[in-house]
């Protein structure tokens, strides 16, 4: 028997990863501010190196999806690396601690010509590659939980140079 991942293509001057955050809350009615300070701690690791936070975004900040796009240099940074080895890419993300019922964390691969904006608020329509959402009784209020993924890695668009020796 022979473990089988799926492949990951990444294009690393155009692809980003973007988690994106939002609420969803079941009490009636709405409490955005109560408890105060409510929010969600999200994180981003790729090969167990943080690429996104751990960040927080607060209730208050989430009327509507807000999206998180990883740090891109360190994300090209720690690709080149995987892609050396065995060309295996652990992906995990984390919702860390939430207080309140509802926080929901997905993790997109999207690919932009453009820089793209660090932060913003988006409808991002598809199916994610991983999504974290802790169901919790409501009488709790705190909650973490996460998700991982192993992908082959395939780097796109990534040069090859030889080195030329010269006397």
């Amino acid at each position: 028997m022979q473990l089988v991942y799926p492949r990951l293509s990444i294009d690393l001057e155009q692809d980003s990863f973007v988690v994106w955050v939002r609420w969803v809350s079941n009490e009636q009615p709405p409490s955005p501010a109560e408890p105060p300070s409510q929010g969600v701690r999200v994180e981003l690791l790729l090969n167990r190196n943080s690429v996104l936070g751990p960040t927080i975004v607060y209730r208050r900040d989430l009327a509507a999806p807000v999206f998180l796009r990883a740090n891109h240099l360190r994300v090209a940074e720690v690709l080149r690396a995987a892609a050396r080895g065995p060309a295996r890419l652990d992906i995990q993300l984390v919702i860390h601690g939430s207080i309140a019922h509802a926080p929901y964390a997905a993790l997109y691969l999207v690919r932009d010509e453009s820089a793209g904006e660090a932060i913003g608020a988006a409808e991002l329509p598809g199916t994610p590659l991983l999504q974290v959402q802790p169901s919790t009784p409501a009488d709790r209020w705190h909650v973490a939980g996460q998700a991982n993924l192993r992908v082959t890695l395939e780097l796109e668009g990534v040069r090859r140079h030889l080195t030329v020796l010269r006397d």
